[in-house]
């Protein structure tokens, strides 16, 4: 990472670990669990892709884990930076519970996002952070499993992404349990993942 990534990186771990500590807490009745729960009747979203090592994956290869899954791409200047050093910090709350923790980045960026750039970039975060990328089409059918919008927005020669922002929380059987958002606060995660871990 660059030393202009590296400042912006510190600064939303410091403004992050702030805000966990003040906004109130919201649990789920009769779940103890604090993010919006996934519907057990609702379908369980799927990919196949291919991770920064030229591994093709699925969420089976990950089970044993809880896995959280964020899409989002490199080039992005604020909400992908601000979430995965959100996610870094919650999987250092955990202590020695986030070895059970896998954090995929799935990049809707394709073209641009090569495994390399991709392994740069996550794993500057965190050294267990894993980044999936895949062909046009396999990122559109695993943003449309997830619900995620996404839309490329021209500007001048370049362009950005715009997408959704909401994480997704596996148990370790690998269903789709919780649902966060940037809102979602460090202290809320770290409580929930330690449930699922456990």
């Amino acid at each position: 990472m660059r030393t202009p990534h590296r400042v912006l990186v510190l600064a939303c771990a410091l403004a992050l670990c702030c805000a966990g500590l003040t906004a109130p807490i919201a649990a789920n009745p009769g779940t103890g669990f604090r993010l919006v729960e996934w519907p057990a009747s609702a379908a369980n979203p799927a990919f196949s892709l291919v991770d920064f090592n030229g591994q093709a994956r699925t969420l089976d290869d990950y089970h044993g884990k809880v896995v959280i899954v964020y899409f989002g791409f490199t080039h992005c200047p604020d909400a992908c930076p601000t979430e995965l050093t959100k996610l870094a910090v919650v999987v250092k709350k955990l202590g020695s519970a986030g070895a059970g923790v896998q954090v995929l980045f799935i990049t809707l960026d394709p073209a641009r996002d090569t495994p390399a750039l991709l392994k740069s970039y996550v794993t500057a975060f965190d050294p267990g952070f894993m980044g999936l990328t895949g062909t046009a089409p396999q990122i559109d059918a695993a943003a449309r499993a997830f619900f995620v919008q996404y839309a490329r927005v021209q500007q001048g020669e370049d362009y950005v992404i715009n997408h959704s922002t909401r994480i997704a929380v596996f148990d370790a059987r690998g269903r789709l349990r919780l649902l966060g958002t940037e809102e979602t606060r460090i202290d809320d995660l770290v409580h929930d993942l330690r449930s699922l871990t456990k």
